[in-house]
């Protein structure tokens, strides 16, 4: 019998349910002294980072440009250049992971925990039609017929309103908007029922409606799958509508971390008052203009 919400056996998201239950609230990825060197200059572009991900929560790491967000989602996944070396350990669900072996993050990248990046356009090949990507994908890491890999995400489609689905399977990337082939990303991270998704800036390229489309999509998602999500973004506004904790990053350094809320009520570090306090003054300066809008005489 196949679940026609996310193409996965009964049997399977029984025994996933019983232990996401299990899992909840218990940690499900540990980091201890992560951190990242340039091979040829020595220099270091992420500091130690020791921290927990919890079972069935999501974690926001948040910003700006050249915090080395991206940089610790890749130490994690396994997937950092040859240029580049990390050190330190990795401990998910229950497994020990030497973070300077990439090799061995192979083990859980997919099923255990799956990227889904920040430019759709980029993740997929441009000669071969979406569905064959997945195809190509699925029989690998799910084991199962074409026939049935077919229908799973021909399911996980349409839950995502990826419509007409069989059309959009015989489509080539290009043939596709930005915010199509984000969620084509996300249908394939959840087509693998990983027990953690790595949202690495997903909504980057989008416009704003394909931002706040994907961002409700990501939502749903982790919420009827009750599965644990990391999501980075350089907004911090974004972080908080998806997170329920949140990291901090400047200069390589995760420099706080807090409850979503705690961290909005009582900002510990400087760097975190000033993410804040400049999102409120240019919402403030939003919600001027539309005033003074909203009281101007018609033409």
């Amino acid at each position: 019998m196949t679940n026609w919400m996310w193409g996965v056996s009964a049997d399977k998201q029984q025994a996933s349910s019983r232990r996401t239950r299990k899992m909840r609230m218990s940690e499900l990825l540990r980091l201890e002294s992560a951190q990242v060197h340039d091979r040829q200059t020595g220099k270091v572009l992420l500091h130690p980072v020791s921290m927990s991900i919890m079972a069935g929560r999501s974690l926001g790491i948040v910003g700006e440009s050249g915090s080395a967000k991206s940089l610790l989602a890749k130490t994690i996944m396994g997937l950092l250049p040859q240029s580049l070396e990390a050190a330190g350990s990795l401990y998910f669900d229950g497994g020990h992971y030497d973070l300077a072996d990439g090799a061995a993050m192979r083990a859980i990248r997919g099923t255990g925990i799956s990227l889904v990046v920040q430019d759709g356009m980029s993740a997929f090949d441009p000669m071969m039609p979406i569905g064959k990507q997945f195809l190509e994908t699925l029989r690998v890491h799910r084991g199962e017929s074409k026939q049935a890999c077919m229908q799973a995400a021909l399911a996980c489609f349409e839950r995502l309103h990826l419509t007409p689905a069989e059309g959009l399977w015989r489509r080539y990337p290009h043939q596709l908007s930005g915010g199509q082939l984000q969620r084509m990303l996300i249908a394939m991270a959840l087509l693998l029922a990983p027990q953690l998704i790595i949202a690495d800036e997903p909504t980057t390229a989008l416009d704003v409606l394909a931002q706040r489309e994907v961002m409700q999509v990501l939502r749903d998602v982790v919420q009827e799958r009750a599965c644990t999500l990391v999501f980075i973004s350089h907004d911090i506004g974004l972080v908080r509508y998806l997170a329920d904790d949140v990291a901090v990053m400047q200069q390589g350094r995760v420099v706080e971390l807090q409850p979503v809320d705690a961290l909005w009520a009582a900002p510990q570090h400087p760097y975190t008052q000033f993410l804040l306090a400049s999102r409120e003054r240019l919402s403030s300066r939003f919600r001027a203009l539309m005033q003074r809008n909203a009281h101007a005489p018609s033409a």
